[in-house]
């Protein structure tokens, strides 16, 4: 049955694709909003996978307004999937937008000792990968990547592949001594710093609870030296994005202090995401309930990278 279930996946997704192809962008987005309706209508479980943030962020919301939360968060989300695809599709396809305060990135970089650049699951977030190489320097994305997924990566389906050097977060030492080495001679590691799945991590105050962060990427900004940036990216039109850096951070690391120690500086990554939420509140996409500590993150890791891959 898995295997019947992949192979229909990826017809849909080839049928998607075809569409995309025909219609363009544009015609691929007035397909979403009766398609998206309908599934909000129909679903009880999206509503549940979303329910958690839409109380965090939304509280007091009646059900008609959770209603329109849920449905405008999906209908943004399913926007920039097919972003996603039109810019691996599309010859010449790219976005266009503002990249604030990167003067900050640039001005650390010029200081030799690397560069830590936390992301999250909002917004079009492959945008920033789309466009990091405006840094000018060779950039390393440490993240879960799998060629055989249905749902590809807008690099998985242009030609050339990605612009950035890709480390397997699934690979020896989760990536870390890979990462190490690359920020020891003076590059960027960007990191998805949103989505605990296991190992280290903190927990933090997020949109008014406790909830626990990653950490790893902190112990290795403080271990290598390398300052940390909040990158986050915003869909700001059909074409336009806005990349902001959010904070910039220094990690110090004190030997034999674990991992609690660095509860400061995720907790400055949460301030950060809860600022962009408030400007973009219908741009988050981690699609389970993200405070509860008895949610099994194998589990949603997996249903996660079912609606989009870090």
């Amino acid at each position: 049955m898995t295997g019947i279930k992949k192979r229909l996946e990826a017809l849909g997704h080839g049928v998607f694709y075809l569409f995309l192809l025909v219609g363009g962008q544009g015609g691929a987005y007035l397909l979403l909003f009766p398609v998206v309706l309908v599934y909000v209508s129909t679903s009880r479980a999206i509503h549940r996978r979303l329910g958690s943030y839409i109380r965090h962020r939304f509280p007091g919301a009646g059900g008609v307004t959770r209603f329109f939360h849920v449905f405008r968060l999906l209908l943004s989300f399913a926007r920039v999937l097919v972003d996603r695809g039109w810019l691996g599709l599309k010859k010449g396809a790219r976005l266009t937008g503002d990249f604030d305060n990167s003067e900050l990135l640039l001005a650390e970089l010029r200081r030799g000792r690397g560069l830590v650049l936390l992301t999250a699951h909002v917004g079009n977030w492959q945008t920033a990968l789309a466009h990091i190489d405006l840094l000018g320097i060779r950039v390393n994305s440490l993240m879960h990547y799998a060629e055989d997924e249905v749902a590809k990566h807008f690099f998985d389906l242009k030609d050339g592949g990605p612009s950035f050097n890709i480390i397997r977060n699934d690979g020896f030492m989760g990536g870390m001594v890979e990462a190490t080495a690359a920020l020891s001679r003076g590059e960027v590691v960007t990191i998805m710093a949103d989505r605990y799945a296991g190992g280290p991590g903190v927990e933090v105050d997020f949109l008014g609870e406790k909830a626990r962060f990653p950490a790893a990427a902190y112990g290795l900004a403080g271990a290598t030296g390398a300052p940390v940036a909040v990158l986050l990216a915003a869909k700001t039109g059909r074409r336009n994005y806005c990349l902001h850096v959010w904070d910039l951070i220094e990690v110090k690391r004190e030997r034999g202090g674990g991992y609690g120690q660095f509860a400061p500086a995720a907790a400055r990554f949460a301030r950060a995401v809860e600022a962009y939420l408030r400007e973009y509140p219908w741009q988050w996409y981690n699609f389970f309930d993200f405070w509860n500590p008895a949610v099994d993150r194998g589990r949603a890791g997996k249903g996660v990278r079912k609606y989009g891959k870090a």
